[in-house]
């Protein structure tokens, strides 16, 4: 398809769905929640929680185009895609190219549900949607762990286009159910580490959509609005906070579509773990930068560890809306050494985030990432790739 043909496609909302937004009838979002949730259990991987907020153009639009002439020059429909809120924009690393991803139905129900909560001050201070987005998280991972969900495993692989090669199991009919098809370990050659032996250098902690900040207030100002957003918060552990206060922060948000195993950023030794329950509020832009307590609110696990001159850093496993659970490999116990870019662990179905703190002044992230970010645009990269280094 020409980018003629591209732009004159219009996106398909679901009516029935975008009808209830509009009305802010939040009975039949939760409905619908609840109902895509169902049809995957039952097999149906055109009507569950996989199915586009909008259908679009089978291949993500790119183009290359930057800085406020994107924003005037990306052609009608998909601009009106995202502020609609159908998808968003990331930046490809390697080409410099505007990149579309389509959001899952599922995510936009649960956005909009915390946003008329959130503005009518009705649902999202309440326990109603906290029972909601767990009930549904849980009942998704029930669903994912039968034999049965394995029939989804080859139409989710035909709608991301995913290179199988890449990954240790390649045989899809290889895996049990969905979830193990999930979590799917990755070759070693598909992700090489950036100089594996130099302790200065960064790396990213897993394949994601990338933003990097200096410090919290940068990344308060240009991304994370969450009206009660506090290392102290985030942490719940005021002595580690006060540790990494003023220090550099990293973001790393995991899409469904994504390998879905997160590694260490540099070396560094298991110091504490910490699990925090919380809700499963979902993670996509659109949430993370409205006065929504998402990081602070979601389940997540603060892992500790001092890197190689016994400098603290923390690593923050974030869960989100339909993510089962989160799951610690070789982190898993205090004392534990990660080589850098070694496997922590990963997350079972649903977008996700993994959140990185180093100490103030010891990291400087690299231009172009940095640069993206500070446009309030996420950038796509793979894990083990070089994000920064320590000064």
């Amino acid at each position: 398809m020409t980018i003629a043909e591209e732009t004159a496609v219009d996106f398909q909302p679901n009516h029935t769905l975008e009808k209830h937004i509009d009305a802010g009838n939040h009975d039949e979002l939760m409905k619908a929640l609840s109902a895509s949730v169902s049809q995957s259990g039952n097999g149906n991987f055109n009507d569950g929680i996989h199915t586009p907020s909008a259908k679009a153009p089978k291949h993500w639009y790119r183009r290359k185009l930057s800085g406020w002439i994107h924003q005037h020059l990306v052609p009608d429909h998909f601009q009106v895609a995202v502020e609609k809120k159908y998808g968003v924009f990331v930046v490809l690393r390697d080409t410099k190219e505007f990149h579309y991803e389509e959001m899952p139905i599922y995510t936009r129900i649960g956005m909009h549900l915390l946003f008329a909560g959130h503005y009518q001050e009705k649902l999202v201070d309440t326990s109603i949607m906290h029972r909601l987005f767990h009930h549904e998280s849980v009942q998704q991972g029930v669903y994912f762990t039968d034999p049965k969900s394995a029939s989804q495993i080859p139409s989710f692989i035909d709608h991301y286009s995913i290179n199988m090669s890449q990954y240790a199991i390649q045989d899809p009919s290889a895996y049990a159910n969905f979830n193990e098809f999930f979590t799917r370990a990755i070759l070693p050659e598909a992700r090489p580490i950036a100089d594996p032996h130099n302790s200065d250098v960064i790396v990213s902690a897993a394949d994601c959509r990338l933003n990097v900040f200096s410090n919290i207030d940068q990344a308060t100002e240009y991304w994370i609005k969450g009206k009660n957003f506090t290392l102290a918060n985030l942490f719940q552990d005021e002595e580690l906070a006060k540790s990494l206060d003023g220090g550099s922060i990293a973001i790393f948000r995991l899409a469904p579509q994504d390998y879905h195993r997160f590694h260490s950023p540099a070396h560094g030794i298991v110091q504490s773990i910490s699990n925090i329950d919380g809700t499963y509020f979902t993670v996509n832009p659109c949430t993370v930068r409205e006065s929504l307590d998402v990081f602070t609110e979601n389940h997540r696990q603060v892992i500790k560890m001092k890197d190689s001159t016994d400098r603290s850093f923390a690593v923050v496993a974030v869960g989100a809306l339909l993510v089962g659970s989160i799951v610690l490999t070789n982190a898993e116990m205090n004392g534990a050494s990660l080589a850098k870019g070694e496997e922590m662990g990963y997350f079972q179905y649903g977008g996700s985030t993994v959140i990185t703190v180093f100490p103030k002044d010891t990291v400087v992230w690299d231009e172009d990432v940095a640069k993206t970010s500070a446009s309030s645009f996420e950038t796509y990269v793979r894990m083990g790739e070089r994000i920064g280094t320590f000064v």
